[in-house]
């Protein structure tokens, strides 16, 4: 069975002082301004979604997943301004994908990035490169294209690296991000052998 999740990405201004200053799993910082990504998803029945840091969080009106680095999170008022231009932050743990509603099944995700600046990795060595099969486990490593298994009951942590390049101030970007799950055993061939199975 498949499932895709869109999370719709959107970058504003935003400034680091909001994360670091709330004590978040945080690995290295290499800064010069400032940008925001603000990450949107559907929650379903068959995964659930949960934030991790306090920069991301379910949006009470929609029900959503919101990552938002920015002035704008409810958790972080008046801290901050957003993501540096010209800098790369990695979050080991922004949110977990658990595996509680299919009962006695573990499950394949695959989660990928159509925004070259957003990756994934899994501090947790338990998330995998779909084209190579080998474990991303920090930031140097991490790909726009992952994957792993969740077992019933269980769940796997998801960091995020966001390398701003040259980007003017007050600009906006915008990207998805898809979450798929499969039975394990029914997951496309690409995937069969690269997740941890």
């Amino acid at each position: 069975m498949r499932k895709n999740i869109a999370l719709g990405i959107f970058g504003l201004i935003v400034a680091f002082g909001l994360v670091l200053g709330a004590g978040a799993n945080f690995r290295d910082y290499n800064a010069d301004r400032s940008v925001h990504w603000f990450i949107v998803a559907d929650d379903n029945e068959l995964i659930d979604l949960t934030p991790l840091q306090p920069y991301a969080y379910i949006d009470n009106e929609t029900g959503v997943l919101v990552v938002d680095i920015s002035p704008d999170n409810p958790n972080y008022p008046g801290y901050g301004m957003g993501l540096s231009p010209n800098s790369e932050y990695n979050f080991d743990e922004v949110f977990e994908v658990s595996n509680d509603l299919w009962e006695n099944m573990s499950i394949v995700v695959r989660i990928t990035s159509d925004n070259m600046a957003i990756e994934l990795y899994g501090a947790d060595h338990d998330i995998y490169s779909v084209e190579t099969g080998s474990v991303v486990y920090a930031s140097d490593g991490a790909t726009r294209d992952v994957c792993f298994v969740v077992e019933n009951g269980g769940a796997v942590k998801v960091g995020m690296d966001f390398t701003v390049g040259n980007t003017a101030i007050n600009t906006t970007e915008s990207a998805t991000i898809h979450i798929q799950a499969y039975r394990l055993g029914a997951e496309p061939a690409e995937l069969v052998g690269k997740c941890g199975q």
